[in-house]
């Protein structure tokens, strides 16, 4: 998503300070626009940052970072170098930004590195260059994007010329619908401008480079912005954000938009001239230029509305983006302009200006509310059922993410969906486990159905009473196993002993287990006191949880695992869980043996007296060790011994590596435990990068040690008050929730 403006060697066509969106135009750089560079004061010069990026990308160019390639510098800015890359994982071309060493020991550098993350990873959306992943390497911190072919708009309109009145709206339409979009997940963009919107070959415009974005519900004294040092890009800036950037929300967006609006019917920036004191002074004090006397062809209806977009005032402005899409759309409408993309989002969530007068017509809003709701439910459960590698990532984010600056370098935005197996049958067989089997599909376990199903099938639960079943394997297949329509069954691990020690009542080997409204619940302890597990993932396996409950007996943290993890060096597990819940003397996962383990969990809970995860080391002949990847989203985890927990040992020396993103959880550890551990043998500093912690609006309630590390000669401790971006804790936990 991020790079130079043109994929052409170092320096050539680039803005001065922040990059544009990789792009797969290889024609000549057009010259550039020297106003159309953001601008940070108080930093070093432009021509010192080019030669600090190039000297990185010399450096690394050729290299791996993680599982990405970095294939060809193609530019670099104030946030970094960005290189085009191959994702050996999922052979795919990716943007890669990477943030120089002397950057990542400036702390606010690093803050606002991990602050893109962060923002960029709450958003999804079509008309948003979305994240895949951030994650560290050797020291190295960076960040990857989704690779976008095309064109920015400054360029476009350098070459081209300036816009009919058609193409101006469709563009402005998509980008204000990208904004309300992020606005709706309190991002604000910040630098909105025609070198950070990138035209597609097939017209669809992308907004991309989150480097001075924000969670606006999470500014305040402790934003990244500092008294004396504005962020944004002078010929595009609002005033109020040249003013105070801390005051800078989605209205300041909309008026950086007509700004380029004003720039895509004219072909330069409306006080493109003056000095840079000159430039802020005009925005602050002059009128725009009339459209109207630059471009007689613009009707006084889009005059009108362009100059509402720039007012001084932001009360005077558009609120939100969907007001300007919704008067753009029905201008498009009146004047019969066909628009190159699909209808926006935001169009139908706000009456235009001319419709403000006329009455609401909800007897057909109605139904169409309940189709929109429909087809929504359809997309989430079919897309939860996609493959997903975690890095995200946002995805997410979108989501999205605040690195080390509140956690850790990974996460993606929003997980993507791989490719379904080849072999998978368009209608797979579905195999039916009930109490009297009467036809061909139709098993008397769940084990016996695993072992008959092929690659693809399906098996359902009719037996409304619970089931002692198990032990199973699900061997290099994929398997979805639910409830069948009307029923709520309960799988419960066979008898004592039936399970091995530090075994699963079921294993997943290389393969991939889906499981869909059911209750998985141990019944009895394993023979020889081990810690039972319900799920074994075994290779490069992957567990979908759709609404499954994990019940373990009684109190005692030792009753066992949801999830173990066992796994090689080269293995790569993945987890999703939507709406999963777990209760009773259980962790929800235990990993051991290297290997990389990719976690997304959205919504459910877990509340037991153990942890969330627990994370052994490998020896050393695995690798880099353990690496796992969370993406937590809307959870509760109310664990009496902490959230996590990471050791090594003699045996075990390679300690595991931690990076999460908590985005609008909540943590509940009493007080005296810590949310994360970290134990072992090491020297106690050298743990400290090995968790990366990123908090996004979640809030810790009860301890306030966010983390403990305790080495072989020293035990310290980090609480919630010395991170350097503020988290919502609160010393009391007010209520502990019970078992359902």
């Amino acid at each position: 998503m991020e790079a130079s403006s043109k994929a052409t060697p170092a320096g050539q066509g680039l803005a001065a300070d922040t990059p544009d969106p990789v792009r797969a135009d290889a024609s000549p750089a057009a010259p550039v626009a020297t106003g159309d560079a953001t601008v940070i004061s108080g930093r070093p010069s432009a021509a010192g940052k080019s030669a600090a990026t190039a000297e990185i990308g010399r450096m690394l160019e050729g290299h791996f970072l993680g599982p990405y390639r970095l294939d060809q510098f193609v530019g670099g800015g104030g946030m970094g170098a960005v290189f085009r890359a191959l994702d050996t994982t999922l052979d795919r071309v990716v943007a890669v930004k990477v943030l120089s060493r002397q950057q990542s020991n400036d702390e606010e550098m690093l803050k606002r590195f991990r602050n893109e993350a962060q923002s960029a990873a709450r958003l999804d959306h079509e008309n948003i260059g979305r994240v895949h992943a951030v994650g560290s390497d050797d020291g190295w911190h960076y960040i990857v994007f989704e690779y976008i072919e095309g064109t920015n708009l400054r360029d476009v309109v350098v070459k081209e010329g300036p816009f009919d009145l058609a193409r101006t709206i469709d563009v402005t339409i998509q980008v204000a619908d990208a904004l309300e979009h992020a606005s709706e997940r309190d991002v604000v963009h910040r630098d909105i401008k025609p070198s950070n919107i990138i035209i597609t070959p097939t017209g669809r415009a992308r907004v991309v480079d989150m480097g001075l974005a924000r969670l606006h519900h999470m500014a305040g004294d402790q934003d990244l912005t500092v008294s004396g040092m504005t962020l944004g890009t002078f010929d595009y800036i609002s005033p109020e954000q040249a003013r105070d950037p801390r005051s800078a929300d989605v209205r300041s967006d909309l008026y950086s938009l007509g700004c380029t609006v004003f720039f895509m019917l004219v072909g330069r920036a409306p006080f493109a001239n003056g000095t840079m004191v000159q430039k802020l002074l005009q925005h602050q004090q002059d009128p725009p230029p009339a459209i109207e006397a630059l471009r007689p062809d613009v009707p006084k209806r889009f005059a009108q509305i362009l100059d509402r977009l720039m007012e001084k005032d932001p009360k005077d402005r558009y609120q939100r983006p969907a007001e300007l899409v919704a008067d753009l759309t029905t201008m498009a409408d009146d004047l019969g302009i066909e628009l190159a993309s699909p209808r926006p989002t935001a169009a139908s969530s706000v009456e235009s200006a001319a419709e403000r007068t006329t009455a609401v017509h909800l007897p057909w809003l109605i139904p169409l509310l309940g189709l929109v709701a429909v087809v929504g439910g359809l997309w989430l459960r079919s897309a939860s059922r996609a493959t997903q590698p975690l890095g995200t990532g946002a995805p997410a984010g979108q989501g999205v993410r605040a690195v080390d600056a509140g956690a850790g370098d990974q996460i993606a935005a929003g997980p993507e969906a791989a490719d379904q197996p080849a072999a998978v049958a368009a209608s797979p067989r579905i195999w039916r486990v009930v109490d009297s089997p009467a036809v061909d599909d139709d098993c008397g376990t769940v084990g016996e159905a695993v072992r008959q199903a092929s690659d693809g099938d399906i098996i359902e639960i009719a037996c409304a009473e619970p089931r002692d079943d198990g032990p199973f394997t699900v061997d290099r297949k994929l398997l979805t196993i639910r409830a069948a329509d009307g029923i709520e069954p309960i799988l419960r691990c066979g008898e004592a002993g039936a399970v091995p020690r530090d075994g699963g009542f079921c294993t997943v080997v290389s393969g991939t287990l889906e499981l869909e409204d059911l209750t998985v619940r141990s019944a009895f302890l394993p023979a020889g006191g081990g810690r039972q597990a319900l799920i074994a993932m075994r290779g490069s396996a992957t567990l979908v949880c759709e609404r499954v409950n994990f019940v373990m007996p009684g109190e005692s943290v030792a009753a066992g695992v949801c999830v173990r993890a066992d796994q090689d060096a080269t293995d790569r597990l993945e987890i999703r869980a939507n709406d999963t819940r777990v209760e009773g003397g259980a962790a929800f996962l235990e990993s051991k043996g290297g290997g990389r383990i990719d976690l997304f969990w959205s919504g459910g809970r877990m509340v037991a007296p153990g942890r969330f995860l627990v994370a052994e080391g490998s020896p050393r002949s695995h690798g880099k060790g353990t690496a796992i990847r969370m993406t937590l989203e809307d959870g509760l985890f109310a664990c009496r011994d902490g959230f996590a927990c990471l050791l090594d040992s003699p045996a075990l020396p390679l300690a595991p590596r931690l990076q999460a993103l908590a985005n609008g959880c909540r943590f509940l550890v009493p007080d005296g435990r810590a949310v994360l551990e970290q134990s072992g043998i090491g020297d106690p500093e050298a743990y400290r990068p090995a968790i990366e912690w990123i908090d996004a609006a979640s809030r810790y309630e009860g301890s306030g040690i966010l983390r403990r590390i305790d080495g072989a000669a020293e035990r310290f401790e980090i609480d919630f008050a010395s991170q350097p971006q503020p988290m919502n804790h609160a010393p009391r936990i007010d209520d502990w929730p019970g078992e359902e």
